[in-house]
């Protein structure tokens, strides 16, 4: 047992002072996590939940667990009453950075600072002083940022210190570049270049050609001297066998032939971006594929686009990459266009569509799921100061003074309830928070419902009228398409913007169904059009309603009103038509073999309660079956009673 444990001692030493290359890192978190089951000394645990955390930290995949290890580290220099590391400092500097919570980053890197400088490692504390201006950077601190930069770089010239001179510089290059400030920003990507050759060191001056080489080429526009730069990063890459930064520059050097109209040329860097891409990396497949696919589709070679834009999709859904794949379809309907396969071309747009949706909903849940971590760490931070101000007051009752107790006692009441409002306040704000992204993640939703249902239209359309009509047709849907994307940007509208809309897909719906309807849009005098404003989008899903499911299974023709009047203290919309009915267009519905759930009457009833609840309004819908004098359904009216808004 005890040759067993000295082994494994043995195991964990070689762990904490190896590398983590790409195949040795799996190798070490096993090795390290098994040792953590052992009895350790708390100095060896210490620095195995460091260098866990170090691993794990240093890889997307594994953050997560980078998080817990720190957590575990710190929480051990606590419980044993141990120094904290400069690397454990550091390490939870990074945590905190992700949390988008700077200024306790900038503490903690401060820290280790103090600690690098008072034992005179002076490589390290140059690097950390990087890494600290970075997080001014972040944080917005620009000038703070420069400046700390500009001191490093003359501390390390001054201590002949590598690489640190380069790396500030393309920090200093970064902040420009986030400012705007073209200039300056090529001044220090060449000082850059400049101080990496002369430290000689190939990774350093293949990143900084590559880096050189995008700004010629996308903020320059100076096509002609990218060449030589991109060239040099490549020929560096592979020598040091960086083969994810190889790939990178071959997709670059691929682009730039793509963007000089030499399809040869940027296909034969396309092609040795494939046979370079390790096997391991499989994300790295689909963009050289797609690329690909889409010269042959210039070059109209159509078998080998489809050839090479099935395999970018292959690899693209192995890693559940919607961004490329929202790009791919795209490029797939525009081929299918211009071969005049409207069916596949139609099929293409809409799988770009459901991809793009995807992309926007990763997104939204990504950024939902860091406000609700935000907030848990935030209310954890407070949980602890107000433990940590208790243990504080409790040292206080050794001193036997009965009344100093007394004030303790009253003055931790205090800070005690005002935590307690103050995180009710928190509560209060993050689910006005939540309320609000939630109102605009339906918005987004509500667009893509109503577009497909018009792209049905379109469909049909084409296979039923001719080339001029279909063209007048397509030119009205543009039109509406093009106003919808402006109104979606905005939570409330302007009334005369919503009835344009509304305008326009009436319009539509009487040419592709032949005068089966009319209608009549009026609007009460008194009521501001420009200036009243209302939710986008909310009166056209009943409009769609009035005329899908009851004026046009109506035998002969109807007609549809809208109308809008000035109330006491809310605008009265009221959507009218003489159609079937709801009763009857239920049954309809139902005797269909494929029953369709209305996902636009779904969100807009959402939307509405999400509304009243956002700005403290009483928006109401009441519908009203119409009747003849022989009790027979004659048609529905909806009643809107919109709250008044400017």
């Amino acid at each position: 047992m005890l040759k067993q444990v000295q082994l494994l001692y043995i195991l964990v030493y070689i762990c904490l002072s190896a590398g983590t290359a790409v195949g040795q890192r799996n190798d070490s978190i096993r090795i390290l996590e098994k040792s953590l089951a052992e009895k350790l000394p708390d100095s060896v645990r210490l620095k195995t939940l460091i260098r866990l955390s170090d691993i794990c930290m240093a890889d997307k995949s594994t953050i997560s667990k980078g998080e817990v290890y720190i957590s575990k580290a710190l929480e051990l220099t606590r419980e044993k009453n141990l120094p904290v590391p400069y690397r454990l400092h550091w390490l939870n500097a990074i945590l905190l950075r992700s949390r988008e919570m700077p200024k306790n980053a900038e503490v903690e890197m401060e820290t280790a600072i103090r600690y690098l400088e008072e034992t005179k490692n002076f490589t390290k504390a140059g690097e950390a002083r990087n890494y600290l201006a970075n997080i001014l950077f972040f944080a917005g601190q620009f000038n703070e940022s420069i400046s700390l930069y500009q001191k490093n770089i003359a501390l390390a010239k001054e201590r002949k210190l590598k690489t640190i001179v380069p790396n500030a510089y393309l920090g200093i290059a970064n902040v420009y570049a986030q400012t705007q400030n073209i200039v300056e920003r090529k001044k220090y990507l060449l000082l850059f270049l400049e101080e990496a050759r002369m430290e000689n060191n190939p990774a350093l001056i293949a990143q900084a050609c590559f880096r050189v080489g995008v700004q010629v080429m996308f903020v320059d526009s100076n096509l002609k001297t990218v060449m030589p730069y991109l060239r040099e990063s490549l020929t560096i890459n592979k020598s040091i066998n960086d083969s994810l930064s190889t790939l990178t520059v071959l997709n670059m050097i691929g682009w730039f032939y793509y963007l000089k109209h030499e399809p040869d040329s940027s296909l034969h860097y396309y092609l040795e971006a494939v046979q370079s891409c390790p096997t391991w990396n499989i994300s790295g497949f689909a963009k050289p594929y797609g690329n690909i696919g889409t010269i042959y589709r210039d070059k109209k070679d159509y078998a080998k686009a489809l050839f090479n834009y099935n395999l970018c999709e292959e690899y693209g859904r192995k890693t559940r990459d919607f961004y490329i794949l929202s790009g791919l379809y795209r490029d797939m309907s525009d081929m299918y266009i211009a071969r005049a396969d409207y069916k596949k071309a139609y099929d293409y747009y809409v799988a770009y569509k459901n991809s793009n949706d995807s992309l926007n909903a990763g997104r939204y849940l990504e950024g939902l799921g860091y406000a609700r971590a935000k907030f848990d760490t935030e209310s954890k931070e407070k949980e602890l100061q107000l433990l940590n101000l208790k243990l504080d007051q409790q040292k206080y009752f050794t001193y036997g003074f009965s009344g100093f107790i007394l004030l303790l006692l009253i003055i931790g009441t205090l800070l005690y309830y005002q935590s307690k409002i103050a995180a009710r306040q928190k509560i209060s704000d993050m689910n006005n928070r939540l309320s609000e992204i939630t109102h605009a993640n339906l918005r987004q939703q509500m667009n893509p419902h109503f577009i497909f249902n018009t792209l049905n239209s379109i469909q049909y359309y084409m296979y039923q009228h001719d080339k001029i009509a279909t063209n007048n047709y397509l030119t009205k849907f543009s039109r509406l398409i093009r106003k919808i994307l402006e109104n979606s940007q905005h939570t409330l509208v302007p009334i005369n913007d919503e009835l344009d809309v509304i305008q326009l897909y009436l319009e539509l719906e009487t040419l592709r169904f032949k005068e089966k309807f009319i209608y009549q849009i009026i609007i009460d005098e008194e009521i501001d059009a420009f200036t009243c404003k209302i939710p986008t989008m909310l009166i056209q899903p009943y409009v769609e309603n009035a005329v899908c499911h009851g004026l046009i299974n109506k035998p002969d023709q109807g007609s549809l009103t809208i109308s809008m009047q000035l109330c006491d203290h809310h605008i009265c919309c009221i959507v009218e038509d003489n159609g079937i009915g709801r009763e009857a267009a239920m049954e309809l519905k139902m005797q269909k073999d494929t029953p369709h759930n209305s996902l636009g009457a779904k969100i807009t009833e959402s939307r509405i309660n999400i509304t009243n609840a956002l700005y403290g309004t009483d928006l109401k819908v009441i519908y009203t079956d119409l009747k003849d004098s022989e009790n027979n359904a004659c048609g529905t009216r909806v009643e809107l009673q919109l709250p008044l808004m400017t």
